[in-house]
């Protein structure tokens, strides 16, 4: 039911990965971007061809430039415009090298950051004639680099025509191949184009046009070693691939055990060969396909024919805490044809795991600090950003299957930024909100931590905010989680997370000044995902052993094993020591911590109850409370 909500929303809200989002009501295209150096991690980078796999009738690699009887041209492009490039890129939203393409050297580059201020760009640049000898099958490939924003539909296009003023017989093909929004391609990323059904048969001229269009305003795009060829018969290439939990649709990266659900998984395929490809699948895979492998119902694709594949079962993950899930999807064919890039046929995703109590969204990936005030972004340059508000919330969606208590929202914090205005958020006002959404899709506020104070030790680490009223979530229902600032302030992130046009929609925002009201054109969603986080750990998990030392322990209650994370700065030894509840001692460890350590204790030999564990540095020592189920 809110399943249902969450892609409605997907396809309704102008496609950017910092974009608006029009949760409780629809605003105009908000021409603002917020700095997200997200990447696709689902994408893997096409390995670089040296010729076609069919024969060759025309190409060009931009060594002399920009070639004799190409044309230039465009509607709104608002100053910026193509050019030949063969140098690094660095401006506000982008520092980026050279195209890594084959040829290497000079590329055709259209840089919608070069003019000021941001706005909708439309230019393209156009081939001579191309000549053809009545070839039945024909393509173009080319090798690219890009990172795009902010529009809806896909905006990278390749555009054929007979006709030189592109007035008549015109057809257009998608360039941007999935990348989401707002994601830098891989570099490069290598396309392939059938465009036997504007070129196929045709003795005469074809003219190609690379055309970024209307509704995306900037970052940039790099093309080179363009090539027409004679379609090779086998090309399958994926797009769109997706992993997530059964009922939300969202690929969550730890589930607690009493959230366990189905993992479902789905890719998208289009036959850019020149053959049909029968008994075309996808294989899903986890962990090799030691943990799961499903395959979906074969079926026969056309020429430039295209359709969604799924597996006929999903995966179940066992209840083991902490056994890292990899999942990969790859195409194939029966046909025993050699595929063209057979890079392009596999999609891989970061791990997710079981946990005992954390359910996140974001990978456990390395940090990347992001943020929101008035006036500088992160990643070393100022952004545009809302100018009526520095005050903000931000967070993720989160399906529950089953009823629990829900003790406290986790929340990594980001840093300080340095630079030309830098921003210090030591002191920065935050706290936490749970969020249910009702059957309109509105933000209905269940419960609030109370306000904290970020402290200098707090930069780059954990922060868990209690829930005062420990509020149950229910089974069935969608929550939103969030933090919520009242001074400039740098939240974690870590990952991408699914934008719109994904099967789950956009399951990531940031709304000023809060979900509840935003102010006008100042609600977005991003792919960046913030690391944050519901935790139901009824025990408050983090110690603090000395300036030196914290330390968890879980799972607490536990059956028998109890797992003690302990994270030193300097190497320290400890003392551990579990006693029952008349004071006796049943057992001890001396344990080197340096950095961090994991110690695992087993109390299975003892009866169930309650136990005392403590850890002593030899000047101080916490006690914490066992619980034997």
């Amino acid at each position: 039911m809110k399943k249902i909500y969450l892609c409605a929303m997907a396809l309704s809200v102008g496609s950017f990965a910092m974009a608006q989002s029009n949760q409780q009501k629809t605003f105009s295209d908000a021409k603002l971007e917020i700095y997200n150096p997200a990447s696709d991690a689902t994408v893997k980078s096409n390995n670089i061809i040296n010729k076609a796999a069919g024969d060759t009738i025309w190409s060009e690699d931009f060594t002399g430039g920009f070639p004799a009887g190409w044309t230039k041209g465009g509607t709104t492009n608002n100053g910026a415009d193509w050019v030949i490039n063969s140098a690094a890129l660095s401006a506000p939203f982008t520092n980026t090298g050279p195209i890594l393409s084959t040829s290497g050297g000079n590329h055709m580059l259209f840089f919608g950051e070069t003019i000021n201020p941001i706005a909708d760009r439309d230019a393209y640049f156009q081939t001579a004639a191309i000549a053809l000898t009545g070839q039945a099958s024909v393509s173009v490939v080319f090798q690219q680099k890009f990172r795009l924003c902010c529009a809806a539909a896909a905006a990278l296009n390749v555009v054929v025509s007979t006709d030189p003023t592109f007035a008549t017989n015109v057809q257009t093909f998608d360039a941007r191949g999935g990348i989401a929004i707002n994601a830098m391609s891989p570099d490069p990323f290598v396309k392939h184009i059938n465009i036997s059904a504007i070129a196929g048969g045709v003795t005469g001229n074809i003219y190609l046009r690379f055309h970024w269009a209307t509704g995306a305003s900037h970052y940039f795009w790099m093309v080179d070693d363009i090539a027409v060829i004679e379609t090779p018969l086998m090309d399958l290439v994926a797009s769109n691939a997706y992993y997530g939990s059964a009922q939300g649709e969202v690929p969550y990266t730890r589930i607690p055990v009493a959230q366990n659900q189905p993992i479902n998984f789905s890719i998208e395929v289009i036959n850019q060969g020149a053959a049909t490809q029968t008994g075309t699948i996808m294989t899903a895979s986890i962990n090799g396909g030691t943990a799961f492998a499903g395959t979906s119902t074969p079926v026969a694709l056309a020429p430039a024919a295209t359709d969604s594949l799924f597996p006929t079962t999903s995966f179940t993950p066992p209840t083991t805490i902490g056994v890292p899930y990899a999942t990969s999807l790859e195409l194939s064919s029966s046909t025993g044809h050699t595929d063209f890039l057979p890079s392009d046929n596999i999609m891989t995703f970061p791990p997710f795991e079981i946990s005992q109590f954390i359910y996140a969204l974001d990978d456990f990936g390395p940090l990347q600090d992001f943020g929101a005030t008035n006036t500088i972004g992160n990643g070393g340059g100022p952004r545009p950003a809302p100018s009526t508000s520095v005050e903000f919330e931000a967070g993720n969606f989160f399906d529950v299957v089953s009823t629990q208590t829900l003790y406290a929202i986790d929340v990594v914090v980001g840093n300080s930024t340095t630079g030309a205005t830098p921003v210090n958020i030591v002191g920065a006002t935050i706290d936490a909100v749970l969020y249910e959404i009702d059957a309109q899709g509105n933000f209905v506020e269940i419960d609030r931590s109370n306000f904290y104070t970020v402290t200098s030790s707090d930069l780059r680490n954990k922060v868990r905010l209690e829930l005062p009223n420990t509020p149950s979530v229910t089974a069935g229902t969608f929550y939103f989680v969030a933090v919520h600032a009242l001074n400039p302030f740098f939240y974690g992130t870590s990952g991408a997370s699914p934008g719109n046009g994904t099967r789950s929609g956009a399951v990531s925002l940031i709304f000023y000044p809060d979900m509840t009201g935003p102010n006008t054109n100042e609600n977005f969603f991003t792919t960046q995902t913030p690391m944050v986080r519901m935790n139901f750990d009824p025990l408050n998990s983090v110690n603090e052993l000395s300036n030196n030392t914290t330390f968890s322990v879980f799972p607490n209650p536990s059956n028998d094993i109890f797992n003690i994370n302990l994270d030193a700065k300097n190497t320290e030894v400890v003392n551990l020591t579990v006693t029952n509840i008349v004071g006796q001692s049943v057992l001890s460890k001396r344990v080197t911590v340096s950095g961090q350590t994991k110690e695992t204790i087993s109390l299975a030999d003892f009866d169930k109850g309650i136990y005392f564990l403590t850890i002593d540095n030899n000047n101080e020592k916490q006690t914490v409370k066992l619980i034997v189920e």
